[in-house]
């Protein structure tokens, strides 16, 4: 038979499915509810295709190919079908993409992933979680706001974690190893940036771009890190921690230049003439002294680009104090984080458009019973309030009790969640046909070794399969009939009973976030 997929020819001797036959040109067809091998019935509706000579739409993972077929797998109108297919999906999707103390970060950290490294005993991952996003964490975390606490769901029911001491620990535990861990970066780029100023926004800068493979060269008035650090708050740094927040910039390959003035027009000129792009870092910096440099000025300050932080020299940027001298610290180093984001952009050629947020998924303000789910994965203890606290930070045991306390609010799999991914990628609303009221949180974690949420399934089928597959007694099944219809453990059983040998394939075949990991049993387990 011969047919067409996207303008390209094939010729097939027996007939497979429209979605097999893409895939094997290298055409990627979404699809929510496929397993290759498995029985298939269609359900999530995603993978429609447009069978131009009939004008039909038809589901590629099961509608077979046909000789003379004229597949066209993307345009408008299969795009606004998909889109409307997600939105459906999402309209009674329960549950919260990232935590609400993660959406408050101005840095937006991880924070609920390293909250479950620290309670299992993972410091090593941890470190890794902390330093991916959050640079110089062990000078950050002694003078952070902590806005992310104000977010903390579990302060509506007794008191917030402490998830600046949790940071600081994990931080201080890596500075004080012999090796601390150093982020892998990009492969050198070729490119080198100047950067004016060696306090927090300078320092962070430095830190994000040398992940991205450009070289970096601080350049500080002074003869030791700090700007505000050192002179706007009340408790000075140990020199340890600035000496191992120094080493790190350094292995990541930043170079220091203390004691040298970059004062005017002059000497700006020159490092625009060595470096491919300069980054103004410099603090609250007078307008005189501004304009000693040559850059359109207004009567507030320098002129940028808050979109871009780009000035209107090409090439030169500028951030933190020196456009917003009061803004808390985590936020220049938040803004430090964008205005990278930009620069290498820059430096790639590519549009400056800044950090791209992924789809983010929330479930607002709670409804009754809605908050014993959420206690239902944490301890119930007050929280840990050591008397050295500010001095010496949280110990070991006091920062695994302190994180047992983490209601887990996030979803465990927004990192791997083909439906969140989708839903980004066709520009997909929550708010499309949502209901006058959203359903209600559900979760199942009867000391098993995963957590099942009915209310972020999507029945998509595969975990029934797979659970079929390996020989479960009782496993997963289609429970109901019609409107009631839903996926869990058949004959009332309980989800230990149901997967007493697959939780692990089972998690993996989902496809959302309604399957995942429990990790307070395996902390009970030991």
């Amino acid at each position: 038979m011969k047919l067409k997929i996207d303008h390209h020819e094939l010729e097939l001797d027996h007939s497979i499915s429209i979605w097999k036959a893409a895939q094997g040109l290298g055409i990627r067809i979404p699809t929510l509810c496929y397993e290759e091998g498995a029985e298939h019935f269609t359900s999530c509706m995603i993978c429609m295709v447009k069978e131009k000579m009939s004008g039909r739409l038809l589901p590629a993972c099961s509608a077979p190919v046909a000789d003379g077929m004229d597949i066209e797998t993307l345009n408008d109108e299969i795009r606004a079908f998909r889109r409307s297919t997600l939105e459906l999906l999402l309209s009674d999707h329960v549950g919260d993409c990232e935590a609400p103390c993660q959406r408050l970060c101005p840095i937006r950290m991880d924070i609920p992933r390293m909250i479950r490294e620290i309670m299992t005993d993972k410091l090593p991952d941890a470190i890794r979680t902390v330093r991916r996003d959050i640079a110089i964490p062990s000078i950050l975390e002694r003078y952070c706001n902590v806005p992310c606490e104000r977010g903390c769901r579990r302060g509506k029911h007794d008191e917030p974690l402490s998830i600046r001491e949790l940071v600081r620990h994990v931080a201080d535990w890596d500075l004080r190893r012999d090796a601390p861990f150093i982020p892998a970066s990009q492969p050198s780029s070729g490119k080198r940036v100047a950067i004016l100023g060696a306090g927090a926004t300078g320092l962070s800068t430095a830190h994000y771009l040398a992940l991205q493979g450009h070289a970096c060269t601080i350049y500080e008035k002074t003869n030791r890190i700090g700007g505000r650090i050192e002179t706007e708050f009340k408790r000075p740094i140990e020199d340890w921690v600035v000496e191992g927040e120094l080493k790190i910039l350094r292995q990541l390959g930043v170079v220091f230049h203390f004691d040298k003035q970059v004062g005017d027009a002059s000497d700006l000129a020159e490092l625009q003439l060595q470096f491919d792009a300069v980054v103004i870092a410099s603090g609250k910096t007078e307008l005189g002294s501004l304009k000693l440099l040559n850059l359109p000025t207004t009567d507030k300050g320098l002129k940028v680009n808050l979109a871009t932080w780009e000035t209107e020299v090409k090439g030169v940027f500028a951030g933190g104090s020196i456009l917003k001298p009061a803004q808390p610290l985590i936020k220049s180093v938040g803004a430090a984080k964008e205005m990278a984001a930009c620069v290498n952009q820059f430096l790639c050629d590519a549009p400056l458009v800044g950090i791209v947020e992924n789809y983010n998924h929330t479930m607002g303000r709670l409804m009754e019973g809605e908050m014993e789910v959420f206690l239902s994965s944490a301890e119930g203890i007050p929280r840990v309030k050591p008397t050295n606290l500010e001095e010496g930070g949280l110990t070991k045991a006091q920062a695994a009790s302190e994180s047992s306390r983490c209601l887990h609010c996030d979803c465990r799999a927004k990192d791997d969640c083909l439906l969140r991914d989708y839903s980004g990628e066709y520009s997909a609303k929550q708010s499309q046909f949502a209901a006058e009221e959203r359903g209600h949180l559900t979760r199942m974690n009867q000391n098993a070794d995963a957590i099942y949420e009915p209310s972020k399934c999507i029945k998509c089928g595969l975990c029934v399969r797979a659970s079929e597959r390996a020989g479960e007694k009782f496993g997963f099944a289609y429970v109901g009939r019609g409107f009631d219809l839903k996926i869990g453990v058949p004959l009332d059983k309980s989800l230990k009973e149901g997967l007493g040998i697959t939780a692990a394939k089972v998690i993996d075949s989902c496809p959302t976030g309604a399957l995942t990991q429990n990790e307070k049993h395996l902390v009970e387990l030991g």
